[in-house]
């Protein structure tokens, strides 16, 4: 089988599906290729734009006045493209014209989350937030973390408002994906180290059986059940008990309301309770990032592009300076896809992009030259070096922040600075000199260089015609 689109995207996830959609959107045929679910879906489902720098609490020994996490994603911004200019926010700006790099990304940023928050309105995935402050919802642990964009059925905007708010964490018995009593506490002890309200919190436990089965539950399963018509009655009225114990005026549940009817489950039960509702943010896999993740294949594929799903980018050709082919492998077929413009987002060692052993670290389509966070490469570079002792260390680790090293257009470089091919482009977490883990940015990196990735690939097609 072979094809010919003007842009094919490897790599379907947030910064994939956004540079297909622009392109798609500017009457291109866009062809968006991934292997399966990609990291997208397996997020969180918030938008952070950035909440830390790259060296993360440890910056405040050198700069004590930065104010950590930042109070808005303008602070995060400024202060990025002011430390670490080779960033990929750093990187949108070098369009720029002298002195006005950050002006220039801040509207940038401001464009694109525009974009993404009036096409996902009305879907599963409805966002709520803007650039003008970061906030900082509930986890399903009881800590909260800043972002930027935060789909409205996980958002409370008078939790914190009145002395008088009483919060329950509200669990289920049989998933131990959550644990009410545990992030009760752990909540409880920040907002009295704080002296931020509500300070009245309990915690609760239901009995859902999705399916038939109350043990072992996930929380995909609850979302499933919960999609049925009906299925809320009888969490509202397992609720109700609890509500009126303890005066409830806010109830807190792991992020499990729905795929597609959370909002509606959501208004449904606030309605009969007359109290606020709202879903927690999960570690991965979490629902609302599956939900994410289907709100903007639709997006996409309203636009007019074509998702093929189940093929596997295996090698390219490239002559001229330029990418004629790219051959894709599904378990029954071989494709071979003559594009215009391709666009490499297929994420970082999750997603395959990269691929790291004992005797370093590799691009798995084009043999591109991946570069460590100090920029030199990483393709003799043992990953064990670029980590730290403890998984979860506060430090990061450096291997995060190795990735592909591109032009001011995301063109990915060789150790020159040469162009690997003009009709080729990088968006995501591909990209190097950026910690995701650490920032708290990587959705907000992937919409943004997805964003002008492809804008970059349609203006070279537009100009080639």
């Amino acid at each position: 089988m072979n094809t010919t689109p003007d842009v094919l995207v490897i790599g379907g996830g947030m910064a994939g599906i956004v540079a297909g959609t622009i392109a798609a959107e500017n009457g291109l045929e866009a062809l968006v290729m991934r292997t399966g679910q990609s990291a997208t879906a397996y997020s969180s489902g918030a938008i952070d734009i950035i909440g830390y720098p790259p060296e993360g609490l440890a910056l405040k020994e050198y700069f004590p006045e930065i104010e950590l996490p930042f109070k808005t994603p303008i602070d995060g911004l400024r202060a990025i493209l002011s430390l670490y200019p080779f960033h990929p926010y750093g990187i949108i700006g070098l369009k720029a014209e002298d002195n006005e790099s950050i002006e220039y990304v801040i509207a940038h940023v401001s464009e694109s989350i525009s974009w993404l928050k009036e096409r996902l309105a009305g879907s599963c995935a409805a966002l709520v937030g803007d650039l003008d402050r970061n906030i900082f919802p509930i986890t399903a642990l009881g800590t909260t973390k800043p972002t930027c964009l935060l789909q409205e059925t996980m958002w409370s905007d008078t939790l914190n408002a009145h002395p008088d708010n009483v919060l329950i964490f509200a669990g289920f018995s049989g998933h131990s994906e959550f644990d009410a009593q545990s992030a009760m506490r752990a909540y409880l002890e920040s907002q009295l180290r704080t002296g931020e309200f509500p300070h009245k919190i309990g915690h609760c436990e239901v009995e859902i059986a999705p399916f038939g089965k109350p043990y072992n539950i996930s929380s995909i399963e609850l979302a499933r059940h919960f999609d049925h018509e009906g299925s809320v009655d009888h969490l509202t009225s397992a609720l109700k008990a609890h509500v009126d114990k303890l005066g409830a005026t806010h109830v807190a549940v792991p992020p499990v309301l729905g795929i597609e009817q959370a909002s509606q489950n959501q208004a449904q039960i606030q309605k009969e309770l007359g109290v606020e509702v709202f879903e927690l943010i999960s570690l991965p896999p979490s629902v609302p990032g599956f939900r994410l993740q289907r709100a903007m294949d639709r997006v996409f594929k309203k636009a007019g592009g074509t998702l093929l799903i189940g093929h596997q980018a295996k090698s390219a050709t490239i002559k001229n300076d330029m990418v004629e082919s790219v051959v894709a492998q599904s378990p029954r077929r071989e494709v071979t896809i003559s594009p215009k413009t391709i666009i490499l987002a297929p994420g970082k060692f999750i997603g395959g992009g990269l691929e790291a052993d004992e005797t370093g670290i590799r691009e798995t389509v084009f043999n591109l030259m991946p570069v460590t966070s100090s920029l030199y490469s990483a393709e003799d570079v043992r990953p064990t070096n670029h980590t730290n002792v403890y998984s979860l260390s506060p430090d990061g680790h450096a291997l995060f922040a190795a990735g592909l090293a591109v032009d001011m257009d995301f063109r990915p470089i060789d150790a020159d600075g040469i162009e690997h091919a003009r009709n080729l482009y990088c968006a995501g977490s591909i990209l190097a000199k950026y910690n995701y883990s650490m920032e708290k940015s990587g959705l907000g990196v992937a919409l943004n260089t997805g964003f002008a990735a492809g804008r970059n690939a349609v203006k070279m097609v537009r100009e080639a015609s």
